[in-house]
């Protein structure tokens, strides 16, 4: 390895060594009618290494054999790719490098719309962090990027030269919510519909207790509509089921709460994606939570960010170097630098925010604190500028 001759180390917190790699698309056209299945191809240069660096302020960036910074912000790049060409995509890997380590000898394959919902779920991990330590909170952009990190299926990808698949994470409520429906009421809870048609439910938004009219209980459980023109979605069934019967760790307590009455007092979850975005019916205006609701899904989105972190930090290992006595880490793949890159993030003190210039949309790094920062370059600055000027000139004409 060259020389380090410029001191870009001297505040690292980990290095991370791969190659770049060759990118390309196949397209096969199985079924008449039906769109074809597209394929991406990647196989790395042995000839081209690289070598990664993490540093606060600057965060993962690709080093030159001389020390220099090559390319700073590689999360950015990254999850800035779903908007862009798919030029960009190729661009991107040919220059740092694939996700998982490849073969020098052949092609390896994954499919692309994988890919993509892999990039998706690390875009969503970095917007739901800047969201929720935004000063001026989106509630709604928080309910919906917690709960899409939350439910969505875990990913599975399997490439030649991994000795075992990646699995992204699947967080532990959705074990929880497979079992609702084997959740029964209790004596005490049968006794007291018995006696007062109510369920008194110990609730961590409504304090200290809701009172759930038995009826209406059993209306959402039996799947009945809802004043005979709303149907009852499967998960708000299983949610009223798990909130009137649920005995268990205080944090699932707060996310089966919080999904009851955004159910119950908005609307029932109809989609909730990074492409689709949240859909509610009837649809409701989430800024309308009150302050508990509010409190409740942030601190539901730091477990939800908590878990998706930690599950992608496996490939993660300390190590002591002997060259410089010293210790440092192994970093087993790209995937597992770009996690490790978000663990060490500060959003007490910085975080990421998308450039508002419609020709970049990159994410960068800015201070917490600098609510009016909207461009991640004075140049994308004066593009906008410019573009409205000229738009301006046109108009009076």
């Amino acid at each position: 390895m060259p020389q380090i001759i410029e001191n870009f180390f001297e505040n690292n917190v980990f290095t991370f060594k791969s190659y770049a790699c060759d990118c390309v698309e196949d397209v096969n056209h199985i079924t008449p009618g039906m769109p074809p299945q597209k394929t991406f191809k990647f196989q790395s240069y042995t000839d081209k290494p690289l070598l990664f660096g993490y540093k606060a302020k600057t965060g993962l960036s690709r080093i030159a054999p001389n020390g220099t910074t090559e390319e700073d912000n590689i999360l950015g790049s990254l999850v800035s790719l779903p908007t862009k060409k798919l030029k960009d995509l190729y661009s991107f890997f040919e220059h740092n490098g694939f996700l998982f380590p490849v073969s020098h000898s052949e092609y390896e394959s994954i499919d692309a719309d994988l890919l993509y919902e892999l990039i998706l779920r690390i875009k969503a991990t970095v917007e739901l962090m800047t969201a929720v330590n935004e000063i001026h909170k989106d509630y709604e952009k928080i309910t919906h990027l917690a709960l899409y990190l939350m439910m969505s299926e875990p990913l599975q990808i399997k490439m030649e030269s991994m000795p075992e698949p990646y699995t992204s994470c699947r967080h532990s409520f959705m074990d929880t919510m497979s079992k609702a429906s084997t959740v029964s009421l209790s004596w005490e809870r049968q006794q007291e519909a018995f006696k007062k048609d109510t369920h008194t439910v110990s609730d961590t938004i409504v304090t200290p207790s809701y009172k759930f009219d038995i009826n209406e209980y059993n209306d959402i459980v039996s799947g009945t509509s809802i004043n005979g023109t709303i149907s009852i979605t499967p998960f708000y069934k299983q949610i009223t089921m798990l909130y009137c019967n649920y005995n268990g760790s205080p944090m699932e307590r707060k996310i089966i709460d919080f999904l009851f009455h955004l159910h119950h007092d908005f609307g029932q979850l109809q989609t909730c994606d990074m492409i689709n975005g949240l859909t509610l019916y009837p649809s409701a205006d989430l800024s309308a939570m009150n302050d508990e609701m509010k409190s409740a899904i942030i601190e539901i989105a730091r477990y939800v960010l908590g878990e998706e972190i930690n599950a992608n930090l496996s490939g993660i290992f300390p190590k002591y170097d002997v060259q410089t006595m010293s210790p440092s880490w192994k970093v087993d793949s790209l995937l597992s630098a770009i996690y490790f890159s978000i663990f060490y993030l500060k959003p007490d003190l910085e975080l990421y925010r998308q450039c508002a210039n419609p020709r970049c949309q990159k994410y960068f790094l800015v201070k917490t604190t600098s609510t009016r920062t909207k461009y991640c370059s004075t140049e994308c600055c004066n593009r906008v500028t410019q573009d409205r000027y000229r738009k301006k000139k046109r108009e009076q004409k």
